[in-house]
């Protein structure tokens, strides 16, 4: 592909550019964040004592600190707690929670609260919760964390190592995320804005059903791809201004199609509200990824392999493509198609037409002539014709297709009441009117093509062996070339792992991609045609 200079298009080369800005900001997320954590043995200790217990509180809330204060004062004599809720003022407790707390969790402040309660402490002081906000915490009951104890020892402490970790590395991200991003200012063009909101806001609408989630509404990369159709070359606009550099509704949705967002609701109002955030979160990681890019990060080993990666992948779907779209399928290619393949397709399905059937392919081109200029088939069957079906005026009455598989699939893919032929059939030609086709009665075949879409999805099928057949000869050509040689008892030695999965890769600094390219199979040009015994 490189040597035919393919993979050199804009788009290919867009995504290349985008992704060397995450695999920088990956880079340098590792050097300022990963790279910098230790997990102490006092982080252990205190980890391990809080892992093993699961604590359920009830969460009283206050819409700020005097409140809090007031309400706690109320409610602090031991025992009477659950007697007093009832009779507190919304201006102090406006909600009650229960909830189970184990270690781990987002919201640090609520776990340190309630980790030093127990039952002989079982009211907390005032504190602002990070999720929640103000109140107070009351201790219920604690017990066994049921997932700590499936685990061993050692399975414990690592489990606790990576929730330290994970926490450590969250503190050290925001802290150095800061330093980089405080001195500069962001502002978005509010006209700009309104109609990519407006854009984005009406895709997600044409089917709510196909985006709806869980807990929301999701966009998929095809939607940002259609609001950058409907936008055009408004998708070149600045939507963000920086002093180090504009950006545009191009960069902002480049840089959403390696992030995962979610809308709680498509309410105009609330969904333009949750988009200003997406944008400033996408904006942040973009201008950390400037920093990595000052740095020369793009040019390191470990950013330079991953790229190479995609970009090598991309490269060869490309060609893959190229290869494809040289194929073309003709209507009466597909006729043969399907008639080699009539002992599997044709047992499904059933067809009735209006014969007549002629020596000569001469006779029959004059009995099409005729009619396809009016004369009837009916009135010419009786007159011509060997079959029983004469008889009856040409009627051959339902058979199964593969029984004249030349008559029977060239009937199938013809209209209903349309005339066709003239078709080579054992010992004559045939000219025929399609009076019906249909299942095969009781057949319970299943991913069966309708009756009146199978031309296409013929055509789909045929096209799509010869794209691969094309791929298959191309590769084989460049393998001979190459002197390409597979040590097969190397492969036969390899141990795999049965499981298949797709694993994501999280970005530093924010971000996430599918780890590693997902290759379709490709192994047909090693030795046509030999048996496919290598595992």
């Amino acid at each position: 592909a490189a040597a035919r200079g393919v993979g050199k298009d804009s788009t290919t080369l867009r995504q290349i550019d985008a992704l060397e800005r995450l695999m920088a900001r990956d880079v340098l997320y590792r050097r300022e964040v990963t790279g910098r954590i230790q997990v102490s043995d006092r982080d252990l200790s205190a980890g391990m004592k809080r892992y093993p217990r699961e604590v359920r509180v009830l969460f009283l809330h206050s819409p700020d600190e005097g409140a809090a204060r007031s309400m706690r004062q109320l409610v602090r004599r031991p025992g009477v707690v659950d007697s007093l809720l009832q009779t507190l003022s919304p201006e102090l407790l406006y909600r009650v929670d229960s909830m189970n707390v184990t270690f781990g969790i987002i919201d640090r402040v609520l776990e340190d609260t309630v980790y030093a309660l127990s039952a002989n402490r079982r009211l907390s002081g005032v504190f602002r919760s990070e999720t929640f906000g103000w109140g107070v915490v009351a201790y219920l009951d604690s017990w066994p964390f049921a997932d700590a104890q499936k685990k061993s020892i050692p399975d414990r402490i690592h489990q606790v190592e990576n929730i330290v970790r994970a926490r450590k590395q969250s503190d050290r991200a925001g802290t150095y995320m800061g330093s980089i991003l405080s001195p500069q200012r962001a502002e978005a063009d509010p006209v700009v804005f309104e109609r990519f909101a407006a854009a984005l806001h009406g895709v997600m609408l044409t089917d709510t059903a196909a985006r709806a989630t869980r807990n929301g509404f999701r966009f998929g990369a095809h939607d940002l791809d259609e609001v950058e159709r409907i936008l055009g070359a408004d998708v070149h606009q600045p939507l963000v201004r920086v002093s180090s550099g504009s950006f545009s509704v191009r960069d902002v949705i480049d840089a959403f199609k390696s992030r995962e967002f979610q809308f709680v609701t498509l309410h105009p109002e609330l969904f333009r509200n949750r988009l200003n955030v997406m944008i400033k979160d996408a904006v942040g990681s973009e201008l950390m990824s400037r920093e990595a890019y000052k740095q020369r990060l793009q040019n390191s080993d470990a950013a330079q392999h991953d790229v190479r990666v995609w970009a090598e992948y991309w490269t060869a779907s490309a060609m893959k493509r190229a290869l494809q779209d040289t194929v073309t399928v003709q209507d009466d290619e597909v006729v043969a198609y399907f008639i080699t393949h009539a002992a599997v397709l044709g047992r499904m399905y059933e067809v009735n037409v209006r014969e007549v059937f002629s020596d000569s392919l001469h006779a029959a081109l004059t009995i099409l002539e005729r009619a396809l200029g009016g004369t009837p088939i009916a009135e010419m069957a009786p007159q011509s014709g060997r079959r029983a079906w004469a008889a009856r005026g040409g009627v051959s009455g339902f058979f199964r297709v593969d029984s004249i598989p030349e008559l029977g699939i060239t009937a199938l893919i013809t209209d209903s009441g349309r005339v066709g032929g003239p078709v080579r059939v054992d010992h004559g030609y045939s000219v025929f009117e399609v009076l019906g086709k249909r299942r095969v009665p009781g057949d319970t075949t299943t991913n069966v093509p309708p009756v009146d879409s199978l031309l296409s999805a013929g055509r789909r099928m045929l096209r799509g062996e010869r794209q691969m057949q094309v791929v298959t000869d191309a590769v084989s050509d460049l393998a001979q070339k190459a002197g390409t040689k597979v040590y097969e008892e190397r492969l036969r030695a390899l141990k795999v792992n049965e499981s298949n999965m797709v694993t994501r890769r999280y970005i530093g600094f924010g971000g996430v991609i599918t780890a590693v390219p997902t290759i379709a199979p490709l192994w047909e040009w090693k030795d046509p045609g030999r048996p496919k015994d290598i595992p």
